[in-house]
């Protein structure tokens, strides 16, 4: 008997502990949501001291992704210009990171920093359907038109993880309704971690647009802040990806680097 009521005593104790454990937890959770909503909102103060209008609403709490080491991928390479220029390709090695596709509708080069230049001499599709195809195909989003009549060109940004890059682009020429070539960056899908650590937060990323800002960037609204990536290229790594976060205002685009907090504009 005695035993059996120990044994009560002992799992009630038990218990208890477990609710004084949540309930630390809920405190600090709480504490923690309650510093995060104040840090906005002096945020959002600050760059009302500098005029410029600023939703504490837009400002994420999410983490910035690792940077990213990319190796070049010639089955990828192959696969684009099979894409645009058929099956029936001849490819040559040019040497120093060069290879060069060709075939009855045209030719490629790919280099080793991800450029590439693509001459189509004949397509059966619109430059519509062409254009949209390949950025499905291969990862890219937001793509624009800018024609006069049949003529004229199409962009559109690359993307890595769904997340743009956003000096990785892809232009359209346009002649006739049709695709005359294609030029830009196209990055493979995979890469090895190069970075994680120490990356700024998005109310990091704001405080140093703010220096910005009080350093003559002429801006009276902040309207978007979402993560994105940057190509970097280097002899050591020609394709690297660095993490950052773009600043959109009603005047331009921003890009802070999460590791570094430099801000160029886009």
């Amino acid at each position: 008997m005695e035993s059996f009521r120990l044994k009560n005593i002992i799992i009630l104790i038990l218990a208890l502990m477990n609710l004084c454990l949540l309930g630390l937890l809920g405190v600090r959770l709480t504490t923690g949501y309650s510093a995060q909503a104040e840090a906005r909102q002096q945020m959002v103060q600050l760059f009302a001291a500098e005029g410029v209008s600023l939703d504490d609403g837009i400002i994420p709490g999410a983490t910035p992704p690792a940077g990213l080491t990319l190796s070049r991928d010639p089955d990828e390479d192959e696969k684009l210009a099979g894409f645009l220029l058929g099956d029936e390709l001849v490819m040559s090695d040019g040497g120093g990171g060069v290879t060069t596709y060709q075939s009855e509708n045209g030719s490629a080069v790919f280099r080793s920093d991800g450029t590439f230049d693509v001459v189509i001499e004949q397509s059966g599709e619109t430059a519509d359907a062409l254009c949209r195809a390949f950025c499905r195909a291969f990862h890219y989003e937001a793509l624009a038109f800018s024609l006069d009549g049949e003529d004229g060109n199409a962009s559109a940004v690359q993307t890595y993880d769904g997340a743009p890059v956003v000096n990785c682009t892809v232009s359209f020429s346009i002649s006739g309704g049709r695709v005359a070539s294609v030029s830009g960056t196209h990055l493979p899908q995979a890469g090895q971690t190069a970075n994680g650590n120490g990356a700024l937060s998005a109310l990091d990323a704001l405080n140093a647009f703010l220096g910005t800002v009080q350093s003559g960037a002429v801006v009276t609204a902040v309207t978007d802040l979402y993560l994105c990536y940057e190509l970097q290229s280097t002899t050591a790594t020609p394709m690297a990806l660095v993490p950052a976060w773009c600043v959109s205002t009603d005047t331009a685009d921003y890009y802070v680097n999460c590791y570094t907090g430099a801000v160029s504009s886009g």
